[in-house]
């Protein structure tokens, strides 16, 4: 009893520094939206009488500047920078027009997961709303990685065949700031998306380095960042930005070669910790519907809960050691 009453102390201790950090950042991004929308509303009030035709294309990237926009959660202390990288990671895989319906869904979903197991429990209340969080993080960790994954797979392919469009571009002579346009134009995948924007932010005035290293930003590849590196050291320092691109497509292919051996060479055990992994959730399911005596002792009996929580931290602990060896190899 008195270590869950410790827990339920934690658990509202966090709550309560967690609503304080949210009101301070809500009142601070009030007062910056506020002379940011001032200083806004001034400088394009100056810049439209300086350059009557200007006016049509700041509404075109209007939608542009709006989606840089960042919550107050990102600027709080500590989880700031992880929410700031999370924030981008969403932004780049186009979720945020449909952010709230997906966060509803799944709030709902783990809301009845809760519900129905924390039914089964001594505390009912207590374990429930554990089993909804932990549910609800869980998964949404899941959906957004495997996203993610698949978004920087097609990033990791295409970003070959651009290049290349930009090396004939640049050898045919077309300055490097208007070759993002033409590359958008002819391939396909979230690399077209990205390149767009990265021309409309080089057709408002903002130089070269700054695009790329904010683009670099964006996109959390290691391959995408050393294109933006050579093509930032090209602006500044000159030298044959041909060569130097033709040089690093190789790479790239080659270390996608390297990439699919390896994944054929780690595929058994991969497909082992994937099969491990779906074990407990599917044994669990099967007991609670064919012996659902045994599934209430393992909520309801302090045993039963011990030889669960083993079984979990056991799964958990080989699943872990599993990763981090495959990603040693990798």
């Amino acid at each position: 009893m008195d270590a869950l009453l410790d827990l339920f102390t934690l658990l509202v201790f966090l709550c309560v520094l967690l609503g304080f950090f949210a009101v301070r950042s809500l009142s601070r991004k009030r007062q910056r939206a506020e002379a940011q929308a001032e200083r806004l509303t001034a400088l394009k009030a100056g810049f439209v009488a300086a350059h009557p035709g200007a006016a049509l294309a700041l509404e075109q990237n209007a939608d542009l500047l709006r989606g840089q926009d960042a919550p107050a959660c990102t600027r709080w202390p500590l989880l700031g920078a992880p929410l700031g990288r999370l924030w981008l990671g969403t932004r780049s895989l186009g979720w945020h027009g449909t952010l709230r319906s997906r966060l509803g869904l799944l709030a709902v979903a783990s809301l009845i997961v809760g519900v129905v197991l924390g039914r089964q429990m001594p505390w009912p209340w207590l374990y429930g709303s554990l089993l909804a969080v932990l549910t609800f993080v869980g998964v949404a960790a899941v959906i957004y990685r495997n996203a993610m994954n698949r978004y920087l797979h097609d990033l990791k392919l295409s970003l070959p065949q651009a290049i290349d469009a930009i090396t004939r571009a640049a050898r045919a002579g077309v300055p490097v700031s208007n070759a993002f346009t033409l590359v958008a134009q002819n391939i396909s995948g979230p690399l077209s998306v990205e390149f767009a924007e990265i021309d409309n932010w080089l057709r408002l005035g903002l130089p070269l380095r700054q695009v790329m290293q904010d683009s670099a930003n964006r996109i959390p590849l290691n391959e995408y960042r050393f294109f933006a590196v050579i093509l930032i050291i090209n602006q500044e320092a000159g030298g044959r930005l041909g060569e130097t691109l033709d040089r690093l497509s190789a790479t790239l292919r080659e270390r996608q070669e390297l990439h699919l051996k390896v994944q054929a060479k780690t595929s058994e055990a991969r497909a082992s910790a994937k099969i491990v992994a779906a074990l407990v959730p599917c044994a669990l399911g099967y007991m609670y519907l064919n012996s659902p005596r045994d599934f209430q002792f393992l909520l309801n009996d302090p045993t039963g809960n011990n030889v669960l929580f083993y079984a979990f931290g056991s799964v958990t602990l080989g699943l872990v050691i599993t990763h981090l060896m495959v990603r040693k190899i990798a």
